[in-house]
């Protein structure tokens, strides 16, 4: 019976011993002056309505979001600033309301004007404590007295004083607790108080506590769930039930290390967990009140994550059960709800540890101990029972250490093995036995002749026969024992030669027994069965494919679906069922693409270290929850090869600042749904104060329902914060100015800034998420208007469309009396150019007429008879051709293509030939004409044929308006600068209301009684080219009357310098479009002979291209007198009759159908067949650019219509001569280049070419016209015409030409005997060579030898 309640009793207390709570270690963080905190010193805290922290500091007091804190300090100048700086109580009101108690007075804070009231009436200002009771009733403790708040819209209270006598320590109010049963405790200077409320009325009492007291300074008040009230003093920790009135006592004890830790108790505070937090001037205790233990926290520098000072003043739990602990000296610190407990392993010298902090390879033994390699400090044996570590490192000395201390790779030789098998850095290879704490060193081998490598191990597997896999950078290398022993050496692999890059990252085994090789170029599967080596390599294109070629590393999962990590390509898992690749990179969520390890759980997550952090993935649902060394991490940084996980399910990361070691189920998550508020707006980078001068804000940016902001001031900020605390700094947001932005923007940047918006109407929404993704409770959002510009309001749209009316309207009206303005102006330019399309149509029956006519006139110069009749036709002609002319001047001064060619010469000797030009007409007439001047020369500079036409006119019309037996007078009249020539008649004059267009084109003056035919332009051109020689034309006219005849003059001013003329380059190839047909119209120097040859058949040919039947049959007769004519009636025919018949000379028409002139001559000039002939274009286009054009392609001569037969037989004549010459030429002279006999670069080509095939084969005696036609790439007969038109020889004589030039530079080089040149240059009888040099040179090659030696002396 005994022995049962034993049992019973043990049972009982194993039970109790299972069901109480474990001690877990509390880890710190915290915030100081180096966030943000005005001053170091926090000692109250308090949470408000929207969810913000705020902070009170003997330097101000500060509000934090998360992210930023903002600070609040007294100002006496401005009465909505807080009363003191020095605070000492926070307390936020059911109400929403902040109340804020300092040394100097009690202040209370308006969140929607962002704005502080003080308070009046309290016992003093000095305040100590503020509480809010479970009836929202607000008591206010101060150094003279408690205050409880009565009439909240007034702020009005009733004061409590528990002595009269001044300075008591009674009334210093320091704690203020009320109860469960609605008992007010009151703790003061001096002892403990209640106060109750019975009928209406409040009383107190002391509380007569036992002699036992520790002390009488009570400094804080606390109530369990059992109701006992938990006493703070000076001096210790008490335990009071009010009941009962027993006490127990709660002091530090220095022998026992679970007491209290401090006696002096600044705060309490019970966490609702059945934990009483406990702040003292000496640290942190944390009280079980159902086992009545401490848990005691104080600051280590030694240890990371402790609390920042000792000295504790406040304990305050936030909304999201964060407990935040204000220090003296240390600022404010935080715990935080929910676990990471990730445990840390460094390098130290004052504990035990493992020898060096970069981690590399990590494996569990037998007794679940661990071994740990490191790079640089060597293999570490970590007891896990004992907390002990042992180093095994090199020495020199003794060959049975391992051989570096830097390892890269660790693996169990098997799994009933303890022996370890080590890849170090140029240290080769190990096989470490723990039972004799001894290495053997292996050597590995770099390739198939044994030689040694010394390139580091990364990769090691054992496989399933026993084979230990080696890769490096020296390639694949094996191991196996042989007797039961490790040879002292590897062996190359046979898979060595197929790997093409053999930078081996990783080998792995998988479950079917595949042996995956993984390198930095590439990913291969070796099947041991099959012998088969498949390769993966990535393609970016497909994504179910790898996405890097650099592996890192291969683990299997418990699917048989391997995980493979990529250097900057993320995780790929490989799926063998389908042979495809599913891959996750930082944009689904992973935290760095830098996958260096790979980790399943028991819960099938996937733990992914990486470069820049822990990821953690649910392949389920594809989610990630990323981890930093702000979470506890060692580091953000982990190494390769260094994962593992152990039987127990602990995971053990090594990376290059420690190992971090956690058990996933430790690892919990922050589910808190946070508020997401606006915290602050900002124009022009400057905080926008509410009620400030740009009357922006009238309530805080949190409580605005719009934002109105003007067109200047849209460069604006929006500061925002997810209020959630736990890890802040990973919090996550996305915001959107709907209207604006086409998506949303993501940032871990709290702010949103915003430039140049255009105005109108937007909604700026933001969202968040939590350091664990969890989004926040909803999206925040701000109605945003920007109002527009004063000019670009509606009312001002509005005048706008007033205006543009107005203004539209007066422009059509322009645009309507421009039209009818421009009426004439478009009948004188219709006028104008019919006139001139007219002109270029008269050219070519022009060219019919004058053609026959000079014949004619030449031909009956004997009949007087006919003579006399031709003449006034052949004049009326040559009047037409200067009408023609005279609109072509016209028409090219209107469109700026007349071109001045000035020379300086006498302008009184130029008058006077054109005043000759009228004497006869003026004696017919009886008019008094004469020519005045004052001296002779008078030189200038100007173009003689185009101002010839300006006299020309004015003559013209004087004689016309000036009526029988009148007077015309030219007077010349010199300045210093100018010269003034008068033309003056006194004819009928002209009218006044006609002198304004009287230089108009096609305007005439209409004189009663008289007509005048003419053009009209006379008067305008003649103005036009005075103009372009930089003078002025001037009239004075007075009409005739019954009483006196009229008097009208014209007056040329002309400058006697040339800078205002416009200059043309002298070399222009024309300087007038009518010089050439001018020509025609003097007599000739010497006149073209047509006596007919002795010859009956002319030996030149000339092809005629024209496509009027007309002219050419005029040319036709004409040239057929001389030569021998070939026609054709357009381009195309021409060219096929030219490659034909290769003619002597080809005059061809510009203007043709099928293919134009210009494109002929151009073929003509471009082909080695048609290169020599000479080219005669003949056209009615006359300006200036169309004979350049002309003359590029290739010309020898341009000839505009109407032109003269004689000219054009002239130009024939000579340039058939001049070929005739070139052709005597080259016969004459032995050393004769071709460039001396052609005249253009075809020619040249040809000509080269042609003696270098005859000079290549000199010594031929065989070749000859056949051998030459087919080298030159020509037939025969256009050979035979081609060397004839060039050279004048058949192609046999100009070979032997070539022949015998070639021997006479033989000969006069003295080298070779006269029969010796004879065979050299291809002649087979010396004799014959002989003869024919003779009738070359006109000497025996002996002769003609000696003649040159007798020369040479």
């Amino acid at each position: 019976m005994r022995c049962d309640k034993l049992t019973k009793l043990f049972l009982c207390l194993l039970i109790s011993l299972a069901l109480s709570p474990a001690r877990a270690q509390l880890s710190f963080t915290n915030l100081t002056v180096e966030n943000g905190l005005s001053q170091n010193s926090v000692v109250a805290i308090a949470q408000d309505s929207t969810g913000l922290m705020w902070f009170g500091t003997r330097q101000g007091l500060n509000r934090y979001d998360g992210y930023r804190f903002k600070i609040y300090k007294s100002d006496l100048k401005k009465p909505q600033y807080i009363l003191g700086n020095e605070i000492t109580a926070l307390v936020t009101a059911a109400d929403g309301k902040l109340w804020v108690g300092t040394t100097a007075g009690l202040s209370l804070y308006d969140e929607k004007t962002d704005q502080f009231l003080s308070v009046p009436h309290l016992s003093s200002t000095n305040v100590e404590v503020i509480y809010q009771d479970h009836t929202k009733d607000i008591w206010v403790g101060t150094l003279n007295g408690l205050n409880l708040l009565t009439d909240k819209t007034n702020n009005q209270f009733q004061l409590f004083r528990f002595s009269q006598k001044a300075n008591d320590p009674v009334n210093s109010i320091y704690a203020i607790l009320k109860d469960k049963r609605s008992n007010v405790w009151v703790g003061t200077g001096n002892g403990l108080f209640v106060i109750n409320r019975k009928n209406g009325a409040y009383q107190y009492k002391k509380v007569n506590l036992p002699a036992t007291m520790p002390s009488s300074y009570i400094t804080a008040l606390n109530e369990d769930r059992h109701g006992h009230i938990w006493i703070g003093t000076a001096n210790g920790l008490c335990k009071y039930d009010p009941i009962t009135t027993n006490l127990k006592i709660f002091q530090h004890d220095n022998k026992n290390p679970g007491s209290l830790i401090h006696n002096d108790i600044r705060e309490l505070m019970n966490d609702g967990k059945g934990q009483l937090w406990i702040g003292t001037q000496d640290g942190l205790s944390v009280l079980n009140l159902d086992w009545e233990t401490f848990s005691n926290y104080q600051h280590d520098p030694e240890i990371g994550n402790t609390i920042s000072h000792n000295s504790i003043h406040h304990i305050f739990k936030d909304r999201n059960r964060n407990i935040w602990i204000g220090t003296y000296f240390g600022g404010v610190n935080m715990v935080y709800p929910v676990a990471t407990k990730f445990k840390v392993y460094r390098n130290s010298r004052f504990v035990p540890s493992i020898s060096g902090n970069v981690l590399s390879s990590i494996i569990e033994d037998a007794q679940h101990n661990l071994w740990i390699g490191t790079e640089g400090g060597g293999l570490n044996y970590y007891n896990r029972k004992n907390n002990s570590f042992k180093a095994y490192k090199t020495n020199s000395n003794d060959s049975s250490t391992i051989s570096s201390n830097l390892i890269k790779i660790m693996v169990k030789e098997g799994l009933n093995s303890d022996k370890l098998i080590i890849g170090t850095h140029r240290g080769g290879l190990n096989i470490f036995d723990p039972a004799t704490g001894k290495f053997q060193r292996i050597k590995n081998v770099k390739d198939s002749t044994g030689a040694v490598g010394s390139a580091e191990i990364l990769a090691l597997e054992v496989d399933r026969r026993g084979t230990i896999w080696i890769g490096s950078l020296n390639g694949l290398s094996i191991l196996q024992k042989k007797n039961g022993y490790y040879p002292n050496h590897t062996t190359k692999s046979i898979l060595n030669r197929y790997i093409l890059k053999k930078n081996i990252q990783k080998i792995f085994e998988d479950s079917r027994g595949d042996l995956w090789i993984a390198t930095s170029a590439g990913l291969y599967r070796y099947n041991p069965n099959n012998k088969r080596l498949t390769q993966f390599r990535k393609n970016e294109a497909n994504k179910t494919k790898l996405q890097s070629d650099y592996i890192n590393c291969i683990v299997e999962n418990r699917s048989g679906e391997l995980l493979i990590g990529t250097y900057f390509g993320g995780l790929s898992i490989y799926n063998p069922k389908t042979n495809r690749f599913k891959t996750y990179q930082e944009g689904d969520g992973l935290i760095n693409n830098n996958v260096l390890g790979i980790v399943e759980d028991k819960s099938q997550n996937l733990w992914i270290s990486t470069a820049n952090g822990l990821s953690e993935l649910n392949p389920a649902s594809g989610r990630f929850r990323n981890y930093t060394k702000s979470d506890g991490l060692a580091g953000n940084e982990f190494n390769a090869r260094s994962y593992f996980i152990d039987s127990r399910g602990e995971i053990f990361l090594g990376g290059i600042n420690g190992l971090t070691a956690f058990y996933p189920k430790d690892i919990e998550l922050n589910p808190y749904h946070s508020p997401l508020v606006f915290t602050d707006l900002k124009l022009f980078n400057q905080t926008v104060e509410v009620n400030g001068d740009d009357d922006l804000l009238t309530s805080t940016v949190n409580h605005a329902q719009k934002l109105v902001f003007q067109h200047d001031q849209n460069h604006f900020t929006i500061e925002f914060a997810l209020l959630n605390f736990v890890k802040p700094d990973k919090n996550k947001y996305a915001y959107l100015l709907s209207g604006y932005d086409r998506d949303w923007n993501y940032s871990s940047t709290p702010s949103a800034t915003y430039t140049n918006i255009p105005a109108g109407k937007y909604k700026f929404l933001v969202k968040g998420i939590n350091n664990d993704g969890i989004p926040g409770k909803t999206i925040a959002a701000a109605e945003i208007r920007i109002r527009p510009a004063l000019w670009a309001s509606w009312w001002a749209y509005t005048l706008y469309i007033l205006l543009f009316s107005g203004i539209l309207f007066l422009f059509v009206r322009y645009l309507f009396v421009k039209a009818l303005l421009r009426r004439n102006e478009d009948v004188q330019q219709m006028k104008l150019r019919f006139f001139t399309n007219v002109s270029h149509e008269i050219r070519t029956p022009l060219t019919l007429i004058l053609g026959p006519l000079e014949n004619l006139l030449k031909s009956s110069k004997n009949l007087p008879e006919i003579n006399q009749q031709v003449i006034p036709i052949k004049q009326n002609a040559d009047r037409l051709m200067r009408l023609v002319t005279e609109l072509m001047d016209f028409r090219k001064l209107e469109t700026g293509n007349l071109k001045l060619h000035p020379v300086k010469q006498d302008m009184v000797y130029f008058l006077q030939e054109i005043f000759q030009s009228f004497s006869q007409l003026a004696e017919s007439r009886n008019i008094t004409y004469s020519f005045k001047f004052e001296t002779q020369p008078v030189e200038i500079w100007f173009d003689k044929i185009q101002m010839e036409k300006v006299f020309f006119n004015l003559l013209s019309n004087a004689f016309k308006f000036t009526k029988n037996e009148g007077t015309i007078t030219i007077l010349l009249r010199e300045e210093m600068s100018e010269i003034h020539i008068e033309v003056r008649d006194n004819g009928i004059g002209i009218p006044e209301n006609e002198k304004d267009k009287l230089f108009s084109e096609f305007f005439q003056v209409n004189s009663p009684g008289i007509v005048h035919i003419g053009s009209g332009i006379g008067l305008a051109l003649s103005k036009s080219i005075v103009v372009a020689h930089g003078g002025e034309l001037l009239m004075k006219s007075r009409p005739e009357s019954e009483q006196e005849a009229g008097d009208t003059s014209f007056t040329v001013s002309l400058k006697r310098g040339e800078h205002e003329l416009v200059k043309v380059d002298p070399n222009d190839p024309i300087a007038d479009e009518n010089e050439l047909y001018a020509t025609t119209l003097a007599t000739p120097s010497h006149e073209y002979q047509t006596t007919p040859r002795s010859n009956p058949i002319a030996k030149e040919t000339v092809l005629l291209v024209e496509d009027n039947q007309e002219i050419r049959q005029l040319l036709r007769n004409t040239l057929s007198i001389h030569y021998q004519v070939l026609e054709s009636e357009n381009g195309q025919i021409g060219w096929e009759v030219a490659t034909a018949q290769l003619p002597d000379l080809i005059i061809c028409d510009v203007m043709m159908p099928i293919m134009n002139g210009l494109d002929l001559c151009k073929q003509l000039k471009t082909d080695e067949r048609t290169a020599h002939i000479p080219v005669i274009l003949l056209t009615a286009r006359a300006t200036h650019p169309q004979q350049v054009d002309g003359l590029e392609t290739g010309a020898d001569s341009y000839i505009t219509k109407p032109f003269s037969l004689e000219l054009l037989l002239l130009n024939v004549k000579n340039l058939l001569q001049s070929r005739a010459i070139m052709r005597k030429k080259f016969s004459e002279q032995v050393n004769l280049q071709p460039q001396d006999i052609t005249i253009n670069t075809v020619d040249h080509k040809f000509m080269i070419k042609t003696v270098q095939c005859i000079e290549e084969r000199i010594t031929d005696q065989d070749f000859g016209v056949l051998e030459l036609a087919k080298d030159v790439g020509m037939s025969q007969p256009v050979l035979y015409k081609k060397i004839r038109a060039i050279t004048d020889l058949s192609v046999n004589d100009f070979i032997k030409s070539i022949r015998l030039k070639k021997a006479a530079m033989l000969l006069e080089g003295r080298i070779h005997n006269v029969s010796e040149v004879a065979y050299l240059v291809g002649f087979n009888d010396p004799k014959y060579f002989s003869r024919e040099f003779k009738k070359q040179y006109g000497y025996t090659p002996k002769v003609y030898l000696a003649n040159k030696e007798g020369k040479g002396e």
